[in-house]
């Protein structure tokens, strides 16, 4: 389990490390200097930052900030401050969490987003391998799998009749449809969309998509959605040309 991906315990969990190495550092606090209380807090605060993310971070940094002040500044056992110093390293140690939680956050997101490209690229890969054979059934079957997985949908079927439901654009865009947003991205609509599958200049049919609700998707997912239709259209107009 990834701290950062668990808030619920990544947060209480940092915070009390940060105060248990305050607590640890009374006892050596008249033989070092307050500043490299300080120093030991703000790695405390960059680890813990950096394992837990933002918010662990930003929680993690009152924490120390508050235990320095607690412990390590005079008059000691008091939250007030009586030296300039010890005021400029609190703010510090505020910084730091703050900057390195940022960082962190957009070091998972970046990290998520290689592999979610991954994981796509892995799909458009296995389809591909099964439209060398240049088998219809088989291409249809291996992308409506697939489109199931990536888009988490609870059916996916295939059609050559009209249908009014909204259309997934060439850019993963749904035109004339109300998209609401959730933790990952925006959710498809409830009611079905369809994924136009053409080839070379001709509409075969489409891909009806019946998405589960409350699934929030990145606009890559839906990107890779039409890359797969389109392996499916290539497939049938080739079978198209060879029969014409």
């Amino acid at each position: 389990m990834r701290l950062h991906e668990e808030p619920g315990i990544a947060v209480p969990f940092v915070a009390l490390a940060t105060l248990g190495i305050a607590g640890l550092m009374v006892s050596v606090r008249g033989e070092v200097q307050p500043e490299v209380t300080a120093l030991v807090l703000a790695t405390t605060v960059a680890i813990g930052a950096r394992i837990g993310g933002r918010a662990a971070g930003i929680a993690s940094a009152i924490m120390a900030a508050t235990a320095f002040d607690f412990f390590h500044t005079q008059p000691y056992l008091s939250l007030k401050i009586s030296d300039g110093n010890d005021v400029l390293a609190t703010f510090l140690l505020l910084a730091v969490g703050v900057v390195v939680g940022g960082l962190s956050a957009r070091a998972t997101a970046d990290r998520r987003t290689v592999e979610a490209y991954g994981d796509q690229g892995a799909m458009v890969r296995r389809v591909l391998r099964v439209a060398i054979d240049g088998n219809a059934e088989d291409v249809e079957m291996a992308v409506r799998a697939e489109l199931t997985e990536l888009l988490r949908l609870r059916d996916c079927s295939y059609t050559t009749q009209v249908t009014d439901l909204p259309a997934l654009g060439p850019s993963g865009t749904l035109l004339d449809a109300e998209l609401r947003y959730h933790a990952e991205g925006f959710e498809l609509p409830r009611n079905g969309f369809v994924i136009p599958v053409d080839g070379f200049g001709h509409h075969f049919g489409n891909l009806v998509c019946r998405p589960e609700p409350e699934v929030g998707l990145d606009v890559t997912n839906r990107r890779t959605a039409v890359a797969l239709a389109e392996v499916f259209g290539l497939v049938l107009g080739t079978a198209h040309s060879e029969s014409g």
